[in-house]
């Protein structure tokens, strides 16, 4: 009876305390420890807005910046051959056809002993042989160095020649017709890549690819320099001159003889156009030579410094 009094009694506070005091109550008769409320976050503040920093304008005066240096034609491994590199040595067309040999007179001229070798018709197989000035050399007119390489004048009424000499090969461009002799009954195309002979070539072949590569990066970059430094309105020439070099060394190399395995023609075309571009830029390549190896001191002393010589001959970029 005790404890349904006490139950009523307590029903009778909870009825009139509110909530908070019942809840207090059953805390003191069971024992029950209250719970902790839920921690409340702290609300976000943004921090302050930093304070823009003085303007520098009013501290002290802007520096221009310095425009950027122009690009510089680069020499590299281009050189203008001589004569030398040509005379007294047997060429031939493509490497494989007719004879070309150029010789000094006792006056110091030049004279060109050239044989083509034709066919009879277009069509024909039968083929023919075309001496010029009856074998017995023909002379050449120099014509200077208008594109970097010694340029000489063959002057044949029925067949003008042209000849560039470059490094062990000259090339010849004939007129832009076949070339017709009538006394012969032949017809020839002179024009192309007048050089050694294949087996010539062949110990050789690491040297003509290592030509060529380097000869394609100095082409590369000179093309750029002068194509920047031409007017929007001659930019144009220049760059359709460009996109026809890599036809038109594909079209002068793929009759030479053994070219997939020598690259020598590919090697001496290109190094002609970057003796062009070169030239077009305005470098002196007349005496130019390949890039200068560094010399080997000796090992005993490592911090003695290069003769003066390889000093003055480095390039600013080494």
């Amino acid at each position: 009876m005790r404890r349904i009094s006490l139950a009523l009694s307590v029903a009778a506070l909870t009825a009139t305390a509110g909530g908070a005091q019942a809840q207090n109550i059953f805390e003191l008769l069971f024992g029950i420890r209250p719970a902790r409320p839920p921690e409340q976050q702290p609300a976000y503040r943004r921090p302050p807005p930093e304070a823009p920093p003085p303007d520098a304008s009013y501290d002290e005066p802007r520096r221009a910046t310095a425009p950027a240096a122009p690009a510089m034609p680069r020499v590299g491994s281009v050189k203008a051959p001589s004569e030398d590199s040509v005379i007294g040595r047997d060429l031939k067309q493509n490497g494989s056809n007719g004879s070309l040999r150029i010789e000094r007179t006792a006056r110091g001229d030049l004279r060109v002993k050239l044989t083509l070798v034709g066919r009879r018709a277009p069509q024909s197989v039968e083929t023919c042989s075309i001496p010029f000035a009856a074998g017995e050399g023909a002379p050449l007119v120099a014509q200077g160095r208008p594109e970097g390489a010694l340029r000489y004048q063959l002057q044949d009424p029925t067949c003008p020649l042209q000849l560039e000499f470059l490094d062990e090969a000259v090339m010849v461009k004939g007129p832009a017709e076949t070339c017709t002799f009538q006394s012969v009954s032949c017809q020839a195309d002179p024009s192309g890549m007048w050089g050694p002979e294949p087996a010539q070539l062949l110990p050789k072949v690491r040297d003509y690819e290592a030509m060529r590569a380097a000869a394609d990066r100095i082409v590369r970059d000179n093309y750029k320099v002068l194509a920047s430094r031409a007017r929007p309105e001659n930019a144009r020439p220049i760059i359709a001159e460009q996109a026809a070099f890599s036809s038109d060394r594909e079209m002068m190399c793929r009759s030479y003889a053994r070219e997939g395995t020598t690259s020598f023609c590919n090697a001496k075309f290109t190094e002609a156009r970057a003796l062009s571009l070169a030239t077009r830029l305005g470098v002196n390549v007349s005496t130019a030579s390949a890039e200068p190896r560094v010399r080997r001191r000796p090992t005993n002393d490592p911090y003695s410094l290069p003769p003066s010589d390889e000093l003055m001959q480095r390039q600013p970029e080494d």
